[in-house]
């Protein structure tokens, strides 16, 4: 009799095993979790860097320093639209930056940096509208470009529209923290995907 009870004991627990056995599996091997989506890519219709975009680490321009031209290089850029091509060429590289008005100064514990920059078409076609540029630490943390008047260095740079042929050259200036120092500069064309159509210098 206990032999029995024992038999039928077995029948009703194995299959309660089975299914805990079961729930227990781990996922199998090569699944992964869905890809989160790419960051959308803002346009910009504006001066380099004017409109500040979430401040944050570039991979890729990391990974890119070895390309890196330096002060006094000269960079051809491509645009996305055909005929869009700009020859840009970093002049000279100045920190800290001063205004030329006495009382004209960035807030307690960041200071300015700029840089000369000079843009020429080289294309086929009128550029409306140049792109964006930063300013990047040691760390990888990039700074958009900021608003100011004259510096004692030269006149900031205006960008309305650029036929073919013409150049535009003016200073950009980056507002950056006090105790940080600036390695890098970027130029990206407008409406270009990230880390194509752009240059990289090293300061």
């Amino acid at each position: 009799m206990r032999q029995t009870a024992t038999v039928l004991a077995a029948a009703v627990l194995l299959p309660a095993l089975l299914l805990t056995a079961t729930a227990c599996q781990s996922a199998p091997e090569g699944a992964a979790a869905a890809p989160a989506a790419a960051p959308a890519v803002p346009v910009d219709d504006g001066v380099p860097g004017a409109d500040e975009e979430p401040v944050a680490p570039d991979r890729a321009a990391a990974a890119g320093a070895a390309k890196d031209a330096h002060v006094g290089d000269s960079v051809r850029v491509q645009g996305q639209a055909v005929g869009r091509h700009l020859q840009v060429v970093l002049g000279a590289f100045v920190d800290p930056a001063v205004s030329v008005e006495p009382n004209y100064a960035p807030p307690a514990g960041k200071r300015w940096v700029a840089a000369s920059m000079s843009f020429v078409n080289v294309g086929g076609a009128s550029y409306g509208a140049l792109g964006r540029m930063w300013a990047y630490d040691g760390a990888g943390k990039r700074y958009p470009v900021v608003r100011t008047g004259e510096l004692t260095t030269g006149k900031p740079l205006v960008f309305d529209s650029l036929a073919v042929g013409e150049r535009a050259e003016g200073w950009v200036v980056f507002e950056i923290p006090e105790n940080q120092r600036i390695v890098r500069l970027q130029y990206q064309d407008a409406n270009m995907r990230p880390n194509s159509g752009g240059g990289f210098w090293a300061v």
